[in-house]
């Protein structure tokens, strides 16, 4: 009975190791899966002294819910004056740690979409150092937008886009061979465009350490509220959404689907 019974297990454990490397070898085959580790995502240390400073990049076209929705995350995170997470109770008791402004080629108003004029904080030539930069969807390209963002990128905690912002990344090159999302209905357009990019669908934001492209519209709100846990932490993030009455969660885990590669259009 003891022979019979140690045989059973034998072929039990045969089969369970035969299963294992069924799985691992379908896991290898499985189509590229976007590299969204929102929980593994590095820490961001802010600085020693005075504010985070967050550029957000405007020209022609730009599209109005691209900007809001994440300037208004920035403009809305709050610690308390001994660097705590601000909640109701401390009342007045608010510090905002992030310094939002606008930067084009020139301090000059901007037509953005729907009409709406916005008028530069800065122009590239004197716009303060940025530790996040924020891409909205836009229509306008130039020598000095590129210079500056190139320079900048490279020393900036996170340069993030909102939308088909995206395509402004990938056309200076700081999307090549990376994961990266966007709008869903310009998404295989700009994979044809842009090989070296991989786009993907399925998920509101995808993060590649430095660089950070978000889906359309109101995408930008998940992804800066994730800038914020980055440095801050999940409290003041939560914090913020909910001074903000924003009820979604996909900050947190950013996949709502399956996420699958896009195919470029023919």
């Amino acid at each position: 009975m003891t022979g019979t019974k140690n045989l059973l297990w034998t072929v039990v454990a045969v089969f369970a190791v035969l299963d294992t490397a069924v799985y691992v070898s379908r896991a290898e085959k499985a189509p590229e899966k976007a590299a969204t580790p929102t929980a593994q995502a590095a820490a961001l240390k802010p600085p020693a002294k005075g504010p985070i400073n967050v550029a957000f990049v405007i020209s022609e076209g730009a599209n109005v819910m691209d900007i809001a929705g994440a300037w208004e995350v920035f403009s809305d995170a709050m610690l308390t004056s001994k660097g705590k997470p601000w909640h109701e109770a401390d009342g007045d008791d608010m510090v905002m740690p992030f310094s939002v402004y606008t930067v084009s080629d020139s301090t000059n108003p901007v037509n953005a979409a729907g009409g709406l004029m916005i008028v530069p904080n800065y122009s590239f030539a004197t716009a303060p150092k940025p530790q996040v930069i924020v891409i909205p969807a836009q229509g306008g390209r130039s020598d000095a937008q590129k210079v500056w963002l190139l320079s900048n990128s490279t020393t900036a905690d996170v340069t993030m886009s909102v939308c088909t912002g995206a395509s402004m990344l990938a056309k200076y090159g700081l999307l090549d061979g990376l994961t990266a999302t966007t709008h869903h209905m310009y998404a295989a357009n700009m994979q044809k465009q842009y090989p070296a990019v991989h786009f993907v669908s399925g998920t509101r934001f995808v993060e590649n350490g430095k660089v950070a492209t978000a889906g359309g519209l109101t995408s930008g709100i998940d992804l800066a509220l994730h800038v914020v846990e980055r440095y801050y932490g999940q409290e003041v993030a939560q914090v913020t959404a909910d001074f903000m009455e924003y009820h979604g969660d996909l900050w947190k885990n950013p996949e709502f689907n399956q996420v699958k590669p896009i195919v470029a259009t023919k």
